[in-house]
């Protein structure tokens, strides 16, 4: 993880690279960086072809898609501290040629595989368990070894269930042939439907995302909140909020959202007069909310539509209030932190003019127009991106013609593609091993038994199923992406929350949403900790600030289940009377944890107004009542003493 311009190095965040976190990559010299690069935009621009043709078999894609990915982490991250850090090792270029044969075997063969139905035969087996090795060293060398051992964990599951105590996790155990021949020699292992939907949907938005910052989408994102916030109070920190919403619309990733804007807006956060802490948990927190923001969120949302076998459009259009909804309770709390700090406006002479702003970049907005207009016609995500970033590169193409760069103009597409190609490798390497794990699950029955063991032990009670659903994703966020951990429980607790009788989109919701917590939640929150890389802040202070400032999140879950936030229904009076009173009640919800409404708060006033916002968050006419004359009559208190104070100030 380099650290970002401007920004002290973190000797915590070395230590934690070298444990858990994302791998130090190789930095290639000579012709090595050529082959790696040209490899990597090959790859994108394959990927966004795929699009046009429509013979390309399953076993093809999603082989190939594989290969690629492995052939090109093998070569980037290096598999000991002691490796080559220039080019690839003499065992780096073994692995990719194992993983021709093992991939290009699956690939080649599948028709037989398919017609022998899981009955794996030796070559099967050697080369299944060879590509078993290597998408799990993969992970390991990209990510980290929590992922792969949990993939081991489940592949032991399935052979030795059967000698487990007790009859709710036992099982009548499976035969190696036939763990390998369904976990390589079928399309449910690594080759499932979390492969397709990476190449289908996923990767395409990566590569659409790449695309757009090489191009310079990712500053006109961030120059347009700054421009429209500077002259409003904690102006800089405010702009943090809105731009990480802008860019978490091309954006996949809360780390890169951090990093991208961050690099911008932290420094100017400090300059106004936050603590370096606070600067570096407000970008975290605001950049988290970017996965929640549509049409990208992550991969989680595209892999939310093919389980649910709901149109994408649907996804993104239930999505979008509760994104806004977790912005505003951010933006509410930078607002009071700003008061309570004493601070100001941006000065004038470092605000950008709006207007300024929007002549050099408002054509940015025409390709999400594209992509949101193709979505919303019916058309499926992989289409609607292609269509997106076809738009974009002929709209830039137009622009250094007019200009007369054409030249600059192709070696900005390749770079862009093959950033494209490299951005996707962290989301890309999970596919493997998350779908060992789901495969796992489905052939031992485990996700099934996992609704027995929560029925069992929240005796029904959905509220209590919740809280171990958050439980679960955050000690699962601690080791794994949050869409490995996502998917992991999208298999295995939406089950159990539909048998608890929350309907199955809400319950999507709820576990896509806690997973997104592990960003901000120490002991292990990697978007506040590249926040404190930036602002030369103490990581973990940080993370409990960015903890603080992005609390909303945990209470919109259970908003999921117990309000029409979703409109489960469709739209009508009572879903918008659930939004006002959800608006509402982030207000005296953020003045109560950070401790400012119009004046600095006592202890039990803060209490007060964080119980207020959350009677007025659930629903009842009766809490939302109470809810809003405890906020009134807080408020009130707080303007008649601020009054005094200011009369008795004035000379």
């Amino acid at each position: 993880m380099s650290t970002p311009s401007g920004a002290r190095p973190s000797r915590f965040l070395e230590l934690l690279e070298e444990a858990e976190g994302t791998r130090a990559v190789r930095e290639f010299k000579g012709w090595w960086q050529h082959a790696y690069k040209l490899l990597a935009a090959t790859y994108s621009l394959l990927l966004i072809l795929a699009v046009l043709v429509d013979d390309v078999g399953t076993a093809t894609l999603r082989g190939g898609f594989l290969l690629a990915i492995l052939a090109l982490v093998f070569l980037r991250y290096p598999a000991t501290k002691g490796a080559p850090r220039d080019r690839p090792s003499a065992s780096d270029l073994i692995l990719i040629v194992l993983a021709l044969l093992a991939f290009g075997n699956f690939i080649v063969d599948y028709e037989n595989m398919a017609w022998r139905a899981g009955a794996a035969t030796t070559r099967d087996l050697v080369l299944g368990t060879i590509a078993i090795a290597l998408v799990l060293e993969a992970c390991r060398r990209a990510m980290s070894v929590v992922l792969p051992i949990l993939a081991l964990v489940m592949l032991a599951y399935a052979l030795l269930g059967q000698h487990l105590p007790g009859g709710v996790l036992a099982h009548q155990g499976y035969g190696y042939a036939q763990v390998i021949g369904d976990s390589y020699a079928s399309t449910n292992g690594i080759f499932g439907f979390v492969a397709y939907v990476f190449i289908a949907y996923v990767m395409l938005f990566i590569i659409m995302g790449a695309l757009f910052e090489e191009f310079g989408a990712g500053r006109f994102f961030i120059d347009l909140p700054v421009a429209l916030t500077a002259r409003f109070r904690g102006g800089p920190a405010k702009a943090a909020v809105v731009a990480s919403g802008m860019f978490g619309m091309i954006s996949g990733s809360a780390v890169a959202n951090t990093v991208a804007t961050g690099t911008f807006t932290i420094p100017l956060i400090k300059k106004m007069g936050y603590r370096s802490e606070v600067a570096g948990a407000i970008e975290a927190a605001a950049s988290t909310g970017g996965m929640f923001m549509p049409p990208v969120m992550g991969a989680g949302a595209f892999l939310m539509a093919e389980m649910l076998k709901v149109p994408y459009a649907h996804i993104i259009t239930i999505a979008f209030v509760p994104a806004i909804l977790y912005f505003f309770s951010v933006l509410m709390m930078v607002h009071f932190e700003a008061g309570r700090a004493g601070l100001g406006s941006m000065p004038k002479s470092l605000r950008p003019a709006i207007a300024a702003v929007l002549r050099g970049g408002w054509f940015y907005l025409l390709p999400l127009a594209v992509l949101f207009v193709t979505l919303f016609e019916g058309y499926t995500p992989s289409f609607a991106a292609f269509w997106a970033i076809v738009s974009f590169v002929a709209l830039m193409f137009s622009r250094y013609a007019m200009a007369g760069q054409v030249r600059r103009f192709l070696p900005a597409l390749y770079t862009g593609l093959a950033n494209g190609g490299e951005k996707s490798l962290i989301v890309g390497v999970t596919a493997g091993p998350v779908g060992i794990i789901i495969g796992i699950a489905l052939l031992t029955g485990l996700a099934f038994r996992f609704s027995e063991i929560v029925m069992a032990q929240t005796h029904g009670m959905v509220w209590l199923a919740l809280l171990l659903v958050l439980f679960a994703t955050f000690i699962l966020g601690m080791g794994i992406t949050v869409t490995a951990d996502y998917l992991i429980l999208a298999l295995l607790a939406v089950p159990a929350l539909g048998q608890l009788g929350v309907p199955l989109i809400a319950a999507h919701f709820v576990v896509f949403w806690f997973s997104q917590s592990s960003n901000v939640t120490p002991p292990v929150c990697m978007s506040a900790f590249a926040g404190a890389g930036i602002a030369g802040a103490h990581p973990y202070r940080t993370g409990f600030h960015a903890m603080k400032f992005s609390s909303f999140l945990y209470l919109m879950p259970f908003m999921f289940v117990y309000t029409p936030l979703l409109m489960p229904n469709g739209f009508d009076g009572t879903v918008a009377y659930a939004w006002a009173m959800l608006f509402l009640a982030a207000i005296p919800y953020g003045a109560g944890v950070i401790g400012f409404l119009i004046a600095p708060l006592a202890i039990w006033e803060r209490v007060v107004l964080v119980a207020a916002g959350c009677a007025m968050a659930f629903p009842g006419h009766y809490s939302d009542a109470v809810g809003v004359i405890v906020f009134v009559a807080m408020f009130g208190r707080q303007w008649i003493a601020f009054r005094r104070t200011r009369l008795h100030a004035a000379p």
